[in-house]
């Protein structure tokens, strides 16, 4: 039983350490630990899929396996160990999570830094060999990292999403639906472009008073949703970060504030994104199922196009600020292809390099409209057809 006093000590240990800039800037790991205090005072043994269930809900509990608890808890671990090694040294209680383990333990600083230190030996070496033995690793080291940072080190577009204490936001676009009594009595799962919220179910049967419809629990997504995710999982990984997850038809005004933005899919079936997307163009809109591009001389529209065993499409990339400091990255198309082909190229370092290089020095913000062909994913032409470089 852990008494009032104790309580207290935690609770004012656990305000600090939120308050850090470790966690300050991450609701995500100040939600679990705050979750793993509340259940460790009141002696709650955790599981994976409990922690799971009660933070991160439906989407959780559907797909068990995703691995979200685990990967959660290995950077709470690292994030810990940071801040009581630097900043939180003087603490009282230490919350300590072993590893491998989902429960958390209230440590005193004796315990904490006694559980860490490990037993030393001292060797003698002659000052002569430790010289060159540093000397060596210390060129090994320095050719180590310029090989690393040429190889692996991430494009300007990606930087501000693999800090360490970044919080990012995946959001894929996906269609309301709706249910539709038909004439044989029946109600089918049915999708109207005027319907892309509740707001809009409710405007479109107030029109439609004809029409007997239902909102169902579900939406539906198109197949960029599970190629895109896969793409974008294995780069961040890739580049030891991660992304929540949120549908279009779901997100709130809050999940932009606190997060970097990612968003793939259709403009049609925007809702809050739509007035984010493009705000800072001053050539760009869009157009029917693809997007005009108009400045003082011209003017192009430049639509999806039907041909014999052939499609031809438009994709628009636009990244950019927003006004909370965030960072945006849009892949938008009105149709599959355009927007897996450009995630695949910009997940790749050496074509990003070598876009980079069309953009003006020190200019990173840009809206580029890429033509994309093929009917095929293992089969497609992705070109840049127009750029719009705006000001940082």
């Amino acid at each position: 039983m852990i008494s009032t006093e104790k309580r207290k000590e935690i609770n004012e240990a656990l305000n600090r350490i939120k308050l850090h800039e470790l966690f300050v800037r991450s609701s995500t790991y100040s939600r679990l630990l705050k979750y793993l205090v509340e259940k460790a005072i009141v002696g709650e043994d955790l599981k994976e899929y409990t922690i799971g269930a009660d933070l991160f809900g439906e989407n959780y509990v559907n797909n068990k396996n995703d691995g979200t608890v685990r990967s959660k808890m290995y950077k709470l671990r690292k994030k810990l160990s940071k801040y009581y090694e630097t900043d939180g040294k003087k603490e009282i209680v230490i919350f300590d999570i072993e590893k491998g383990q989902y429960n958390l333990s209230f440590l005193s600083a004796d315990e904490y830094f006694k559980s860490k230190t490990g037993k030393t030996e001292t060797v003698t070496i002659q000052i002569k060999y430790i010289k060159l033995l540093l000397g060596v690793i210390l060129l090994s080291l320095i050719s180590f990292f310029i090989i690393k940072t040429i190889v692996t080190k991430p494009n300007f577009i990606w930087e501000p999403y693999f800090e360490k204490t970044s919080e990012n936001l995946l959001i894929i676009s996906d269609q309301f639906i709706v249910h539709e009594k038909m004439e044989d009595g029946k109600m089918y799962g049915i999708s109207y472009p005027e319907i892309n919220n509740y707001n809009d179910f409710i405007k479109y049967t107030q029109k439609h008073h004809n029409k007997e419809l239902k909102p169902t629990d579900y939406t539906l997504m198109s197949k960029m949703a599970p190629y895109t995710v896969n793409t974008l999982s294995k780069w961040f990984e890739f580049n030891k970060n991660e992304f929540d997850l949120k549908l279009e038809s779901k997100l709130k005004y809050e999940d932009i504030q606190n997060h970097n933005i990612l968003f793939v899919g259709q403009y049609k079936t925007m809702n809050l994104s739509k007035s984010l997307f493009l705000q800072s163009s001053k050539v760009f809109t869009t157009f029917g199922d693809g997007f005009k591009y108009k400045d003082d001389s011209n003017e192009k529209v430049y639509n999806t196009k039907f041909g014999n065993n052939l499609k031809v499409e438009y994709a628009m990339v636009s990244y950019t600020t927003l006004n909370n400091g965030k960072c945006a990255l849009y892949f938008v198309s009105n149709n599959d292809i355009g927007v897996m082909a450009t995630v695949n190229k910009f997940t790749n370092n050496k074509w990003l390099a070598e876009f980079k290089q069309q953009l003006p020095s020190k200019s990173k913000h840009f809206n580029a409209l890429f033509e994309v062909s093929g009917m095929q994913r293992n089969d497609v032409s992705c070109k840049l057809v127009e750029l719009e470089v705006l000001k940082n």
